[in-house]
């Protein structure tokens, strides 16, 4: 099916949790329709529900799955290779309740990651408190 649904489901199984169990999503967003893309390859909705998600504002911060809480690579720009570490720097702080004016309510317990790389390659970090 892909390499993103693939990382998806084998760090959901490593971590023992599913795509309704995380708090806080950080996906790979390096050109505007990415991150919507990856919404459902990353199974947090089926695919052709992203817009409905977003309509209903469960990415924003006060959703139900807030995503790129620092503004992603959009924001950020994408340093090859840097870009997953400063995804993982975002869920730890928002983690630790330490995001400041980015941070999400109801203390988060369970952080997503995920990047997507060049000839298909993607990579998928759960990180739980």
């Amino acid at each position: 099916p892909g390499p993103t649904i693939d990382a998806s489901k084998a760090a959901c199984e490593q971590a023992g949790v599913g795509p309704q169990d995380i708090d806080i999503a950080q996906l790979q967003d390096t050109e505007s329709g990415a991150e919507i893309l990856h919404m459902a390859e990353n199974g947090f909705c089926s695919d052709g529900d992203q817009e409905k998600m977003l309509e209903e504002g469960a990415t924003e911060i006060n959703g139900r799955l807030p995503v790129n809480t620092d503004g992603g690579c959009l924001a950020n720009g994408e340093p090859i290779g840097a870009s997953g570490l400063r995804q993982v720097y975002e869920n730890v702080l928002q983690l630790r309740g330490g995001a400041g004016k980015r941070q999400v309510p109801n203390n988060p317990k369970v952080a997503y990651t995920h990047v997507y790389g060049s000839p298909g390659i993607s990579g998928v970090t759960i990180l739980t408190r």
